[in-house]
């Protein structure tokens, strides 16, 4: 599932890349998060949204970078995104970081969360839900592509959460259901976990750069 979903991705930027750049504005917002301070750091997320930065970039993209995000930065990274992606043709979140499900919410794990009681979610966690409704009200097509379905990120006794987690059953993201101008792709299939691997990138991040600009691919295959 892992091939599977980066080859998704990558049919999906590289059937885009070929749109007449004159008529089709395309806004990419590339994150990552690596630099936690109370859940496990993560080596790969930086070096991640560089790379696939470049390759947006060179598919014609107008991208923005982000790293190791607060929730406050996030939330101002997101709205200059937004701005920027106001009346685009394709708008593109591409998440590399800590995430996790509850109930089937799936939450992006900004670097300043704590989530030492439930209310803490509400309030220190982004839900993609939100982030996926802000895009489409911005844009034609919505893309979200998620390297974020890590190892329970809560390893320490003292978290609530991890218990909680680990009774719910509730390993890696959910599914969301795409509507006709929105696609989400995984790093992996929904509720497994992706990993790491052991080079300077994640092997989804990895995969996507290597084949998202390979030529004469179809969108929709």
């Amino acid at each position: 599932m892992l091939r599977c979903c980066a080859f998704i991705a990558a049919l999906i930027l590289v059937g885009l890349a070929t749109l007449d750049a004159r008529a089709d504005r395309r806004v990419a917002l590339v994150i990552g998060n690596s630099e936690y301070r109370d859940i496990p750091a993560l080596k790969n997320p930086d070096k991640d949204a560089e790379d696939v930065s470049n390759t947006f970039r060179q598919a014609g993209f107008d991208v923005f970078v982000a790293k190791d995000l607060t929730k406050l930065e996030f939330e101002k990274q997101f709205r200059n995104y937004l701005a920027a992606a106001d009346g685009a043709e394709l708008a593109v979140v591409y998440y590399s970081g800590h995430g996790f499900q509850i109930g089937g919410e799936n939450f992006l794990i900004p670097v300043d969360a704590s989530l030492k009681k439930a209310a803490d979610i509400e309030v220190q966690a982004i839900k993609l839900n939100d982030v996926l409704e802000q895009m489409r009200s911005k844009s034609k097509i919505q893309v979200i592509i998620l390297d974020a379905c890590r190892n329970n990120p809560f390893p320490r006794k003292d978290y609530w959460l991890r218990d909680q987690l680990i009774t719910a059953g509730n390993a890696g993201l959910a599914q969301v259901k795409s509507s006709l101008n929105t696609l989400i792709a995984f790093a992996t299939e929904p509720g497994a976990v992706a990993y790491d691997g052991t080079g300077d990138l994640s092997p989804f991040s990895s995969a996507f750069s290597r084949r998202a600009l390979a030529p004469n691919q179809e969108i929709r295959t």
